[in-house]
């Protein structure tokens, strides 16, 4: 007895096979997850944090990115919070070519605010890859990534410590000059008195 498949599970059969190729990862990143810790002030500029990007194709690929809220928000971290703003946060360069089974480096920036309701914040978002050829099927790759400030500002002990002593020296200087001048206008008074008295 012969098997002959319906029509529609060729039809599938044949579109699976056919899509394969399509469907698999043209690029991967690292790593999945990236922490940003800060403990004493908030990083502004060049984090020197990096995502990698690796072309496991045999053909150029064109990498570009885009920074979201985690979506659906059930994803996010339970202990994790949205950033309030997402311009805060920048990805260099804006995209890269990176040639077969090479890899490449995009680096976070921060320009967060520096406020208090800044402080001791833990937020989460998610920076997505995506190749810029339009495919039938277009890969895209998220990373999380964690963001957590300093519990407070901290200041530099040695600076206040100097300011203190500048002005304390500016004080004490002060009433110091003042003596000094007196004295020398007293002395240069009584000099006259005894000198018109000697002409005398």
């Amino acid at each position: 007895m012969n098997f002959k498949p319906p029509l529609q599970l060729t039809f599938i059969l044949l579109l699976f096979l056919i899509l394969l190729p399509v469907c698999q990862g043209t690029f991967d990143v690292y790593p999945r997850e990236l922490s940003i810790t800060m403990d004493n002030e908030l990083i502004q500029g060049n984090t020197s944090k990096n995502i990698r990007i690796i072309n496991n194709n045999d053909v150029d690929v064109n990498i570009s990115w885009y920074v979201d809220h985690p979506q659906p928000i059930s994803m996010m971290r339970s202990n994790k919070t949205s950033i309030p703003d997402l311009s805060w946060i920048d990805v260099k360069p804006q995209w890269q070519i990176v040639t077969p089974h090479s890899s490449v480096k995009f680096y976070i920036y921060l320009g967060i605010p520096q406020v208090k309701e800044n402080l001791d914040q833990h937020w989460e978002t998610w920076v997505t890859f995506k190749t810029l050829e339009k495919q039938f099927i277009n890969i895209e790759n998220a990373v999380r990534l964690y963001i957590d400030t300093p519990a407070e500002k901290t200041t530099n002990n040695n600076q206040d410590s100097d300011s203190v002593s500048i002005s304390i020296e500016d004080q004490s200087e002060l009433p110091l000059f003042n003596f000094v001048f007196v004295a020398i206008i007293i002395t240069l008074f009584i000099i006259s008195i005894l000198v018109i008295k000697n002409k005398k």
